[in-house]
């Protein structure tokens, strides 16, 4: 970007393990990167939503660049406010599972994500409706959306504190029947949990849907039977981490442009890593090409 002038707010989740020296790291950064005209601005989110409201106000100032700095949930956010407006949104991913910052090859590192948004290459991804949200990366009903609601209660974050609160409840979860109106054609499958795919992970690296593209026009719908917690554990969750889970016989995958999942008002979902619990029966839709997203490049 050099020193071209340009508005750039930086919203970040406090809550995402910024310490004092991480803070002060940033701001430094942030000063050398981008040029000495730009005005940047660095705000931290209160509470929950606000990376939406303060996203959505940036718009309104004119801001050419609004960075979400966060896990997944608080890409959510930005994103929910920058849908459809052409700004472009940049990643700091700050958060544990970095789901769609993994997907997009974005840098894990402070330094060298902050390098990608100065650059300020972008690429236009899809985004999914789903009821009157919006996610950009993984939603899921079932057992996703009970590990979702544990870990985000979870004082301990990281891949270990996942892969127990998965384990934790896994004997004892009943799978449930659900009916599908993909397309319009009508399925009904029995199941522990289906996940929406919009990217290819949850995070760390755990691919549920290795072949899922954030901007096909698609979304990877993936209906996951309950293997035992044997097989589980030594064969199906290893090779979600390889890439090789399509090749269990415990997952089912179709691609769809709208799903209505009839009877499941009321149920859980995870969002993009947040749990929430659905008031109307579940509609999903894809928005082809409707965020604009800084990418390396």
């Amino acid at each position: 970007m050099g020193e071209a002038k340009k508005k750039v707010l930086f919203i970040i989740n406090p809550k995402a393990g910024i310490t004092p020296k991480i803070e002060t790291l940033l701001r430094l950064q942030v000063g050398l990167l981008f040029g000495s005209g730009s005005e940047k601005s660095i705000v931290f989110t209160k509470h929950p939503h606000h990376a939406t409201e303060l996203a959505r106000q940036a718009v309104a100032d004119g801001y050419d660049i609004i960075v979400a700095g966060g896990g997944d949930g608080t890409i959510n956010e930005v994103a929910t406010a920058l849908y459809g407006t052409g700004v472009p949104m940049g990643i700091l991913p700050f958060g544990s599972g970095n789901g769609l910052a993994r997907h997009l090859k974005i840098p894990l590192t402070l330094i060298q994500a902050l390098r990608v948004i100065a650059r300020g290459k972008t690429k236009y991804i899809d985004t999914v409706q789903i009821n009157d949200r919006l996610f950009t990366s993984i939603a899921g009903i079932g057992y996703d959306a009970v590990v979702a609601e544990k870990f985000d209660k979870s004082e301990v974050r990281g891949l270990l504190s996942y892969t127990a609160i998965i384990l934790r409840d896994y004997r004892h979860y009943q799978c449930k029947s659900y009916k599908f109106i993909a397309d319009g054609q009508e399925y009904e499958r029995e199941a522990m949990m289906v996940s929406f795919a919009n990217s290819d992970q949850f995070g760390f690296h755990a691919r549920i849907a290795p072949h899922a593209s954030s901007s096909d026009g698609w979304l990877d719908v993936c209906i996951v039977r309950k293997p035992t917690l044997f097989k589980a554990t030594f064969v199906v969750v290893p090779r979600v981490f390889t890439g090789g889970f399509g090749k269990t016989n415990y997952v089912e995958y179709f691609r769809v442009k709208t799903l209505d999942m009839p009877g499941t008002a009321g149920s859980e979902v995870n969002i993009d890593g947040e749990p929430a619990r659905l008031k109307h029966d579940l509609h999903i839709e894809v928005k082809p090409l409707t965020l604009n997203v800084i990418v390396p490049g």
